[in-house]
């Protein structure tokens, strides 16, 4: 039990929880720590429950970069960054987003950008409180 409340203390400290203080919204756009989202680029702003299949994606897809990379330059470690990768990929599982999406500049279209991404429905409920904020605004 004791080594159970450990790693959770572990986790806190390296792991970022999201507050309501973390966001701002002014009429000129939307800050986040330290990054400022303009409201003149922004289109539409939605918090999403993230499931498996999407974890599964962004974890497989950054074991094969990751990996690739250590098998092209030094292959005798590839199986190894494989197993490292997936580690860290699982340690970055998230279970809510909040992203926006943004208006074009050029011929790629409109595109979606994860703007927060969070575990916990403490976390969930400043999404959707940011969510509604920004509906009006935009």
């Amino acid at each position: 039990m004791r080594s159970n409340i450990d790693g959770k203390r572990l986790v806190d400290r390296i792991r970022k929880y999201y507050k309501a203080d973390d966001f701002q919204v002014s009429d000129d756009g939307l800050s986040v720590g330290k990054d400022f989202y303009g409201l003149n680029k922004i289109k539409r702003v939605e918090v999403r429950q993230l499931g498996w299949r999407e974890n599964a994606v962004n974890i497989v897809s950054l074991a094969l970069v990751l990996s690739a990379a250590t098998w092209a330059f030094v292959p005798q470690f590839g199986l190894i960054a494989l197993a490292l990768t997936f580690v860290i990929g699982f340690s970055c599982w998230r279970k809510y987003e909040l992203r926006a999406e943004f208006i074009g500049t050029d011929e790629t279209g409109d595109h979606w950008v994860a703007i927060a991404r969070g575990c916990t429905k403490e976390e969930y409920s400043v999404f959707k409180e940011v969510e509604r904020t920004m509906r009006n605004q935009v």
